[in-house]
This record gives structure tokens, sequence and C-alpha cells, in this order.
């Protein structure tokens, strides 16, 4: 499920079973895994230096981010470049994740740190 007004950047991929809710921005290089559920207004990045009509001084080189599968991911929250957010994982509403997020691990803030870890009968 796609919701109203997300935007696909292309060059990216979505699993199967997937609901990502509106208002979401998916960067080109981005993989998202099976079973993922992200909430409105995610916005996931993919340059680690803006090089934005400056690539006479450094070429653009696309640096996605990973979903894993089954993970989950609250309303408002950023990603950086090259992060994986782990199987069976929860990133709570509003974080910026600045690194990568273990598997069934629940992550929230900013900047993001692990906080709890998920029930196990929670995982898919």
């Amino acid at each position: 499920v796609i919701g109203h007004l997300t935007v696909f950047e292309g060059d990216c991929s979505v699993g199967s079973k997937c609901l990502i809710h509106a208002q979401c921005h998916i960067t080109k290089g981005a993989v998202i895994e099976d079973l993922v559920f992200i909430a409105p207004m995610f916005c996931g990045c993919n340059d680690n230096y803006m090089v934005h009509n400056r690539r006479h001084i450094k070429p653009f080189i696309v640096n996605g981010y990973t979903v894993k599968r089954a993970a989950r991911i609250g309303a408002g929250v950023m990603v950086l470049p090259g992060v994986t957010i782990g199987e069976n994982s929860v990133v709570g509403v509003g974080s910026v994740v600045t690194r990568n997020v273990m598997p069934g691990t629940v992550f929230y803030g900013s900047p993001g740190r692990i906080k709890g870890l998920v029930d196990k009968i929670e995982h898919l």
C-alpha cells in the first residue's frame, strides 16, 4: 500500500506486503524489504555531501539507506544516507536516524539511540 503524495525518486526497491503511508520521500538507492511499515512524513536521504551544482568539486555518489524486513518506522522520521534499519526494529516518531539500528531494537530520539528491545511476540 502506498499513501497519497508519496514520492519515489526511482532506482529503489520495495518488497512485498509493505505499507508506506502518505507524504513519504523514498530516495534513489533505497532498499525497503518485505513487511515494512512506514508512517507518514518519512524522509530518507542519499547524499552525504549535498553536491548540487558542485559536481566539478565532488561527484554525486548515491548512498541509499536500507530498511530490513518487518521494520516499523514512526511518523516524521528522517534517515541519513547509508544507514540500515534492522529487521523487526521499531523507530519512534520524529527520530533522526544517524547510525544503523540493530535488529529487534526500539530506537528513538534526535539523534536516535537504542532504548530497548522489541518483544519477541511482535517479531514477524
